[in-house]
């Protein structure tokens, strides 16, 4: 199999990318970056979230150009956010347009943190997504939690809607739709990992689309094309350093759990950075630590990549005096800054130790790889760290 992963901000990308995992590392690079003829499947990160349409269009553009040929024969999948956050209508159109794929097929469903699409209707949590916390999100564009009407808003081409009883029914005409279609966007319902796996299996047999949709479906495509990773072993060592720069408060949760069950850390404030020395002791004597914005610390808005600096610049400083286990990094911003930080030039993902997670390492040069887990900020339950690191032990 060959196939090519473009997605906009990093925990996505090591997401999606970590599905396709089963018979070798997957390479992550940051645009400009972009894989060599060497990869059979490689992911490229945009870092197009949070931009206006035009220009995250443009890095669209930019990065399927720069593939190029190597594209052909490829199959090619566009990673969004599961609660469509970011300009994804105008990247869906410029990834069409540059890659000359002639239709595409759109899920964002991810069943397994409670993402799904009834009726063409986008829900968290059984909510009309724009009506949950999300619809709050500046990366949110849309009043609406009607999936073909959040694509269709400056979409060139028309969007089909294809209903649930048609996922579930008749295969073979849902194949010959996809397979006939041309300059045509298809957005799927899918309330269950079923679901997504009868859309990925007449995808399979329809050429030349661009799949578009979250980790639940990029699970499903490697599966229907016999790519699906493992879990991912975690390590055995359990001197951990954890850098959650999300202030989603599913992240918050995480990190309080992780506290009350004896883990040290330092916590950001407005003030100056906090001494990380007692967190280099604490791994260098083979005990997790953390690194999290205080709950306390209410930034204003648009200061949240200076945040993810900062806390990057703490995790760098721990890294240069200590040797983790495994550096965690959770949200998109905080995970593409420490990449920045520590000099790392591409993630290698070994696997997903579940839905959300990517787990590889981060490639700094020929002699300096630091094993690496990221999660997005709004992904997992209140116990996942120590689950995790109960794990490894």
């Amino acid at each position: 199999m060959q196939a090519m992963l473009i997605a906009d901000d990093l925990t996505g990308a090591c997401d999606a990318g970590a599905q396709f995992a089963g018979r070798g590392p997957v390479p992550v690079f940051v645009a400009p970056a972009s894989p060599g003829s060497e990869w059979n499947i490689a992911v490229v990160d945009t870092e197009s979230r949070d931009l206006a349409p035009e220009e995250a269009s443009g890095r669209i553009r930019a990065a399927v150009t720069q593939v190029g040929g190597r594209l052909a024969g490829r199959l090619l999948f566009k990673k969004i956010d599961s609660t469509l956050r970011g300009p994804v209508t105008a990247e869906l159109e410029a990834m069409l347009d540059a890659s000359g794929r002639r239709a595409a097929l759109v899920c964002p469903a991810l069943p397994g943190q409670h993402r799904t699409v009834v009726d063409g209707v986008l829900l968290v949590n059984g909510a009309p997504v724009h009506a949950s916390p999300i619809g709050k999100d500046p990366a949110f564009f849309g009043s609406t939690s009607n999936l073909a009407e959040i694509i269709g808003r400056g979409a060139k081409r028309p969007v089909r809607h294809v209903a649930l009883d048609r996922v579930r029914g008749d295969h073979d005409g849902l194949v010959r739709a996809l397979c006939e279609a041309r300059d045509e966007i298809f957005v799927a319902d899918a309330s269950t990992d079923d679901d997504l796996d009868r859309l990925a299996e007449s995808a399979r047999r329809a050429r030349d689309l661009v799949l578009v949709g979250s980790a639940g479906l990029a699970h499903a495509v490697a599966a229907a094309h016999g790519q699906a990773a493992a879990t991912g072993r975690m390590p055995e060592g359990r001197a951990w350093l954890i850098v959650a720069g999300s202030r989603h408060p599913v992240t918050r949760s995480q990190i309080d759990r992780l506290e009350q069950a004896g883990v040290r850390g330092v916590r950001l404030t407005d003030g100056p950075d906090p001494d990380v020395g007692p967190l280099v002791e604490q791994i260098k004597a083979g005990y997790p630590a953390f690194i999290a914005t205080s709950d306390a610390y209410v930034a204003p808005a648009g200061v949240e990549r200076a945040i993810a600096v900062r806390l990057a610049g703490l995790a760098a400083n721990v890294l240069g005096r200590s040797l983790p286990d495994l550096l965690v990094a959770t949200g998109g911003d905080t995970a593409i800054e420490v990449l920045r930080a520590i000099g790392a030039h591409w993630i290698e993902l070994h696997g997903a130790p579940s839905i959300g997670l990517g787990l590889g390492v981060a490639v700094v040069d020929s002699t300096t790889r630091f094993p690496l887990l990221t999660k997005a900020g709004g992904f997992g339950a209140p116990d996942l760290f120590p689950s995790l690191l109960g794990s490894g032990t």
